[in-house]
């Protein structure tokens, strides 16, 4: 012992202190749903702080907890094959299915949903049409093919299968009866249902608005569509080809009639000069008398022939749009009309003396009846005033021009295009 106290510097003779171990760190505790490599980067000098991480956690926690205590309040879940009945059913048949309970601490289970099936809420009836005895004898519509004691078993087979009328056209077997087919049973139940409705309102007035009678069932509208749509399903794909090339070829056909129709149209027409093709040199009388003959455009005939557009252009001839389909001929009238406007000489000026010219007239916007004949005699009537304003305003100008330069007038030069003065004629 001595030699280990002079080893570690204690003199002889004391007790060597007590030396006390070095304290060890509490290790951080890794919080549940944080990862262990999230947990990893925070290190010793980094504590972990209250976050929004946290605070999700403890939530789901505490959500977790309730529904525990739920789950404890109403007991253990389990389930039971036991018996129910279904109200929607008519019979007491008796069937069994497994069932939600709950099991208490003292071993008792309730069921989690009491009552009646939940099932049979879901449980529709269509409306059947019966008839009692009087209603028989005065209100349902005779038929000399039908006894009451056949109508009746139609009656109850619809009611059996919920108006499913192809059902019941398989299940219907009448004893010495002939053969029913579906549309002959159908016909004959809505026949009976009309009846009854229109006695049960008092009057036909009051059942109007009702489905039956607004919409009455045609048997034989049903059996023709059945018969076209079996003949459709039968056809080949050859047919089917070949019936496609013959619909091209009569749409080409027609178009090509429209066509000769259209040329016919604007060759029975006579040409009209156009009003700046006409001479009003000098405004002479000649001039005036070549703009007096310009040719008035013909009325638009009342029989249209087939073939024939009956939408009019801008200068009263068919007119075919590029774009198939449909168009409204008072609108597309007053597009004419604007064009017509726009393509004038003059401008704005020349503009507003046509539309003077036009309300002096009486001429509405628009025409009140958007016929092919009245749209045809508006469009002309514009293009004659437009172009009798053209004709005013060239002679017009032609006249300004003579009038300005004579003959006593020629060769004489006036300062800055003023008129020679007197002092012009003595020097």
């Amino acid at each position: 012992m001595g030699d280990v106290r002079d080893i570690l510097g204690v003199p002889r003779g004391q007790t060597a202190e007590r030396q006390e171990a070095p304290k060890t760190k509490e290790k951080m505790q890794r919080p549940a749903g944080m990862s262990r490599e999230a947990f990893a980067l925070l290190g010793g000098s980094h504590p972990i702080v209250p976050s929004q991480l946290t605070e999700e956690l403890r939530k789901k926690e505490d959500l977790k907890g309730l529904k525990q205590k739920r789950k404890s309040a109403k007991g253990q879940v389990t389930w039971r094959w036991q018996p129910f009945n279904n109200p929607a059913r008519a019979d007491t048949l008796a069937l069994e299915h497994w069932v939600k309970c709950y099991k208490d601490q003292t071993g008792n289970k309730r069921p989690a949903e009491e009552g009646e099936y939940s099932f049979a809420k879901f449980n529709k009836k269509a409306q059947v049409y019966k008839y009692d005895d009087e209603e028989w004898e005065n209100v349902v519509a005779r038929d000399p093919e039908w006894d009451r004691a056949e109508t009746d078993y139609l009656l109850s087979l619809c009611e059996q299968y919920d108006l499913r009328f192809l059902v019941i056209a398989d299940r219907y077997e009448w004893a010495g009866g002939k053969s029913r087919t579906c549309e002959d049973l159908k016909e004959r139940y809505y026949k009976v249902a009309r009846s009854l409705q229109v006695a049960w309102e008092g009057t036909e007035e009051g059942a109007a608005n009702l489905t039956l009678i607004k919409h009455p069932f045609n048997a034989q509208h049903e059996r023709d569509r059945k018969q076209a749509i079996e003949v459709l399903l039968a056809r080949t794909a050859q047919q089917d080809a070949e019936e496609n090339v013959v619909l091209e070829q009569a749409g080409v056909v027609e178009e090509a009639r429209r066509k000769e129709a259209a040329l016919r149209k604007a060759a029975a027409q006579p040409a009209r000069p156009a009003a700046s093709a006409v001479g009003v040199a000098g405004g002479t009388p000649g001039a005036l008398a070549a703009a007096a003959a310009v040719e008035v455009p013909p009325a638009v005939p009342e029989a249209q022939e087939p073939g024939t557009c009956s939408l009019l252009d801008a200068d009263v001839a068919p007119h075919w749009p590029a774009k198939p389909g449909v168009y409204v001929r008072g609108a597309f009238t007053r597009q004419m009309g604007a064009q017509q406007l726009a393509r004038m000489t003059g401008g704005t000026r020349a503009q507003k003396s046509v539309e003077t010219a036009l309300a002096d007239l009486g001429m509405t916007a628009t025409p009140d009846m958007s016929t092919r004949e009245t749209c045809g005699a508006w469009l002309a009537l514009r293009r004659e005033i437009i172009d009798l304003n053209d004709l005013k305003r060239r002679v017009q100008v032609r006249a300004d021009g003579a009038g300005s330069v004579g003959p006593e007038g020629r060769g004489k030069r006036t300062h800055k295009g003023k008129a020679p003065s007197r002092y012009d004629d003595a020097a």
